[in-house]
């Protein structure tokens, strides 16, 4: 019986969180981890001491703000890892729309860090383009392929160009989305290489994958072609990068097999919150759920909802936005009747444009919005649909 390992279920739920302020004390014991891990908030992080030594949340964003400038003063004064004549390469390819590096994004600039070696540049190939953060995420160079409409034929002859040309020691991509996720195969076909996929973390030299079963994973060597998940290794830290262009000999004469015949009209309600790039919430400040879920087609928006909305039978269950329900990362967010609960806050953090509808000027939701509009949600709601709909609605008169 002394020779059978046994869990730790405690250790198991620490190091499924690398948030969790005992991770780094418990990730030595690499044995523990576990697939299938959350990416969840710290709750000891939140806010900050007063003057009088009491801990206080801090609801509008100044704090944040404030954090921002520090950690580009920081940023400056650290030292530049510069690469004039690399030996080898590690690319990383990211299909994200987003203007901003996701944490998926740096955490896979991470762990190609990790690969590196000394000489060893990454080079990071975006298929939009994107602002900053390179250099802070550790890009030595850049690239961003021309996504004007959806080719992947014409991509994939890019990234065959890139390795003839660079010879990358890897190649990692975000697995699970459709652009990354179909072009890191074809490319593992046309080099002849077994990809990796749904590595979640590095450790010694192998990727931890996930498999059918999801209370399963297994360890695996590095291939040369790398799809990986969230958490798959640390940022960098204490060092920033040059983020230069990279020059790559033009490619002509592909003949693309797939046609763009522009986008096609797909339902709102069928994308999943977490992927969703436009959002309409709604709190308890609704009156009217009606028009709330008119407006929301008539803007095209994926519904979301605030807990108090869930827990009062007006919005599904899986609709729920925050810690305790969906993390969100849309383009726009708008908060309409939402006060602002500090587990919503943390579930729409990564969300670039805010925009908060709302009748008490002073809630936390109107502090951390980019843009407020202090008014009856009914009211608001309706002048949107008419300016959508040419004319009046139809639900003018529900209560």
């Amino acid at each position: 019986m002394d020779d059978i390992k046994r869990r730790d279920p405690r250790k198991e739920h620490i190091l499924r969180n690398r948030l969790h302020p005992q991770y780094d004390e418990m990730a030595v014991d690499h044995d523990l981890l576990m697939s299938g891990g959350t990416n969840r908030k710290n709750p000891h992080k939140q806010g900050y001491l007063s003057a009088e030594g009491i801990k206080r949340i801090d609801r509008s964003g100044a704090a944040v703000a404030a954090a921002g400038v520090v950690k580009k003063q920081q940023e400056q004064s650290l030292p530049l890892r510069a690469i004039v004549n690399p030996s080898n390469y590690i690319a990383v390819f990211s299909d994200s729309d987003s203007a901003k590096l996701t944490v998926l994004d740096k955490d896979m600039l991470g762990l190609a860090h990790s690969l590196a070696d000394d000489g060893t540049a990454v080079v990071m190939i975006n298929l939009h383009s994107r602002e900053g953060d390179l250099a802070s995420a550790g890009a030595d160079r850049a690239l961003t392929l021309d996504a004007a409409s959806y080719s992947p034929d014409s991509w994939l002859a890019v990234l065959q160009t890139i390795d003839s040309e660079l010879t990358p020691k890897h190649w990692i991509f975000a697995d699970g989305t459709l652009v990354g996720g179909d072009l890191a195969r074809r490319l593992a076909v046309s080099l002849g290489v077994r990809p990796i996929t749904r590595g979640k973390q590095f450790a010694d030299g192998e990727l931890n994958c996930g498999g059918g079963d999801a209370s399963k994973s297994v360890n695996r060597k590095l291939s040369r072609i790398l799809l990986v998940e969230e958490q798959v290794a640390d940022p960098i830290a204490g060092f920033i990068t040059e983020a230069s262009s990279l020059d790559v000999a033009e490619v002509a004469g592909v003949i693309p097999k797939v046609t763009d015949l522009g986008g096609v009209a797909v339902d709102p309600a069928d994308i999943p919150l977490a992927e969703t790039r436009f959002i309409l919430s709604g709190g308890n400040g609704i009156r009217n759920w009606a028009l709330f879920h008119q407006c929301a087609q008539a803007l095209g928006a994926t519904e979301g909802a605030s807990r108090v909305a869930v827990d009062n039978g007006h919005m599904p269950r899986t609709t729920q936005v925050g810690a305790t329900g969906t993390y969100v990362n849309a383009k726009v967010y708008v908060a309409v009747g939402i006060s602002g609960a500090i587990q919503h806050l943390q579930g729409m953090t990564t969300c670039e444009t805010v925009i908060a509808l709302n009748t008490d000027a002073n809630c936390d939701m109107i502090k951390r919005a980019d843009l407020s509009i202090i008014a009856d949600s009914s009211e608001v709601l309706q002048a949107l649909v008419d300016a959508t709909s040419g004319g009046k609605g139809e639900l003018d008169d529900v209560g």
